[in-house]
């Protein structure tokens, strides 16, 4: 079989799906050929995809359409009979044309997120709205109009299959207005000078690249973030003295700091690093620092959201790989990172050229580089309730492994996978490579 293409533009509905008119013909060999029959599959969905006059405060989460044409028992679509769309907010409707050959055939259609594609450049299925149609025979030279409905309440979990298709839906089965929880919700509560307050949202998280290991192996999933209030900065070694709360110890599995080195920037006395992000303190006395101050670590799904610039990028910035003049990253000589020509050490807060996230007007420093930072939640992997696939509002992590938190952002030891927003790794004890800073309701 053979795709060729008719362009049409659809009368404007409410609810349709943006995109250009495709038609999927049959043919083994030779030009595309005009069919003498065909059946016109319109999708029509209530997620938020590109559409002409969205307000500001609107969303969109799904930009992309796939759609494959299977014969008969074919367990892969004919060859040529994939097609993706970008999908555009000055187009009114998706309508797929379908040449039927001899025998049944079957729609498989796929919205989804560019982000996330899997390895083999698949649409990940937990995070997408898809389904497998059934096309009905056709008499010759005639045109029949099927519709399906991709629905937000069957996220990830496909209608029909492909040995078990479903058919059209009925024109008296109706399409729920666009999803109402696709909008930035304005964070409005009073602060204080050393801290932002993040306007809450829905943005996909996780990775379809799934990597083994701690630092990775998270699915995409859809989080709904409320609005929250978070520092500026991370935590400094001035602050946290002030603060009288932290105390040298020999033992560094004790709460409090762990012996001093040349990379821990806590000292027993005031020195020349006051100014910079304190690290080689253990969770238990970054959760009191903020508890002192009426505030707790942020949660994994705050951080993220953060890392990812609140809309789920790599980095708070965009997709693109930093420089060394961008990120305090990549410093460590035993990994020979690319930046071993800088100090081997955090750097002053809000030093680096981009990782800054402007929140409100006010600049969120340090988010993908200088230290990784403690986050509320104990350790916990991949299965987890709290990083299922789905539909998620303000998830938290309660249980976990015995002794083991997690830690959120790069590091000026990392290289630049682990500055991505969606990596994460377990730490048990004070290390060199962690900070943190606090956040706190917008109630």
């Amino acid at each position: 079989m053979r795709l060729h293409h008719t362009l049409s533009q659809r009368a404007f509905h409410p609810v349709s799906l943006a995109a250009k008119a495709v038609l999927l013909a049959a043919a083994c060999s030779g030009p595309d050929p005009v069919p003498a029959s065909q059946v016109l599959l319109v999708i029509e969905t209530d997620a938020p995809i590109p559409r002409a006059r969205l307000a500001g405060d609107d969303l969109v989460l799904f930009d992309r359409l796939r759609v494959s044409v299977h014969g008969s028992g074919d367990e892969k679509p004919c060859v040529g009979c994939t097609r993706d769309f970008a999908l555009a907010a000055d187009q009114d409707e998706i309508s797929v044309g379908v040449a039927p050959t001899n025998g049944s055939a079957v729609v498989h259609v796929e919205l989804y997120a560019e982000r996330n594609l899997d390895a083999a450049g698949a649409p990940d299925v937990g995070s997408s709205l898809s389904a497998w149609v059934r096309l009905p025979p056709t008499a010759a030279r005639e045109l029949r109009r099927v519709r399906t409905i991709l629905a937000m309440a069957t996220l990830g979990e496909p209608r029909g299959s492909r040995e078990e298709p479903v058919d059209g839906d009925a024109d008296v089965v109706s399409v729920p207005a666009r999803w109402p929880d696709a909008k930035v919700v304005p964070c409005t509560a009073p602060l204080d000078p050393d801290e932002a307050c993040v306007p809450g949202g829905v943005v996909w998280m996780g990775n379809a690249l799934r990597r083994p290991g701690p630092a990775g192996g998270i699915a995409p999933r859809l989080v709904r973030i409320s609005p929250f209030r978070v520092d500026l900065h991370e935590v400094t070694v001035g602050e946290l003295r002030a603060s009288g709360l932290a105390v040298s110890r020999d033992d560094e599995t004790d709460p409090g700091v762990a012996p001093e080195s040349p990379t821990c920037t806590y000292s027993a006395g005031a020195g020349a690093d006051e100014d910079l992000p304190v690290n080689c303190i253990s969770h238990a006395l970054a959760e009191a620092f903020c508890r002192a101050r009426g505030r707790t670590l942020p949660t994994e799904a705050q951080r993220e959201y953060l890392g990812g610039g609140l809309r789920g990028a790599l980095y708070p910035w965009g997709n693109d790989d930093p420089s060394c003049d961008d990120v305090v990253f990549g410093r460590s000589r035993g990994s020979l990172g690319p930046c071993i020509d800088r100090p081997e050490r955090p750097a002053p807060v809000g030093s680096a050229r981009r990782d800054v996230l402007l929140v409100g007007g006010r600049p969120v420093v340090d988010l993908a580089g200088n230290l990784g930072e403690w986050a509320r939640e104990p350790y916990v992997g991949a299965d987890a309730p709290c990083h299922r696939q789905g539909y998620l509002v303000d998830p938290v992590c309660e249980a976990g492994a015995a002794g083991a938190f997690v830690s959120r952002g790069g590091s000026y030891a990392d290289v630049p996978l682990g500055l991505r927003a969606e990596v994460r790794f377990p730490a048990r004890q004070a290390v060199d490579i962690i900070g943190f800073r606090c956040a706190r309701d917008a109630r």
